[in-house]
């Protein structure tokens, strides 16, 4: 069974959030918002947008936390699963840059924006990452993905692995400032990180290499930042 609140939410997360990711894009003014702004703001709603989740769970009282993936795994398993999502991760963005490489192009010049310049900036994108790690994996691969499996047509044998597809879909139009190969990167990895989940029952490897893997950009993020300023700016509409 599912509540129509439930459905409500999910359509909110699945549907009208890529469209208003796709509207701030076409606008340009992203690159126009100072970078500590962003960053603040994606994580105030990145929280409310999970609390709300779990609103919306407890008010329904048809989902117990162990539905959604909130459930331990012993200390090794939970390791090896948050380090084996990780490592696919992390080729799944090697594979993209050479994809970029090969096709002779950059990142976007939003992506370009958010790259962290300054100490204080990377404190604030590593709270960010932190937060994306855990609210958007319990909002996506947690809630909505739960919501879909419920769907009819969608509770056989392969169902789970359609809903995470459709998940990861609508998780890389939500990343709709990132261009079209950004969209499609963020896809893919959406989809890799609903695998530990499906697998091992467990939201929690998800969370961890999520956030790890967005940590793991604050390392790159000094060289990238001198690529970013001597990369020229098109003008904004």
């Amino acid at each position: 069974m599912m509540g129509a609140l439930l459905l409500a939410y999910t359509l909110v997360v699945l549907v009208a959030a890529p469209v208003m990711a796709w509207r701030l894009a076409a606008s340009g003014l992203l690159r126009m918002t100072p970078r500590t702004v962003i960053y603040r703001g994606g994580m105030t709603t990145s929280w409310l947008l999970a609390l709300a989740g779990t609103a919306v769970l407890w008010w329904e009282q048809d989902t117990s936390p162990a539905q959604v993936g909130l459930v331990g795994l012993p200390p090794v398993a939970g390791v090896a699963w948050s380090a084996g999502t990780l490592v696919f991760l992390l080729l799944g963005m090697g594979l993209f840059g050479l994809l970029l490489k090969f096709l002779r192009r950059g990142e976007s010049p939003d992506i370009l924006h958010l790259i962290p310049r300054t100490r204080g900036e990377r404190w604030l994108f590593a709270g960010l990452a932190l937060t994306a790690g855990v609210t958007e994996e319990f909002i996506y691969r947690g809630i909505a993905l739960t919501c879909l499996r419920r769907l009819p047509g969608l509770d056989g044998p392969w169902g789970p692995w359609l809903a995470a597809a459709l998940v990861a879909l609508a998780f890389g139009l939500g990343h709709g400032y990132q261009d079209a190969i950004g969209m499609l990167r963020a896809g893919v990895l959406g989809f890799v990180l609903a695998v530990p989940l499906l697998l091992s029952g467990s939201l929690l490897p998800g969370m961890a290499a999520h956030a790890l893997l967005d940590l793991a950009l604050l390392a790159r993020s000094p060289a990238s930042a001198r690529r970013a300023a001597a990369t020229p700016q098109p003008d904004l509409p």
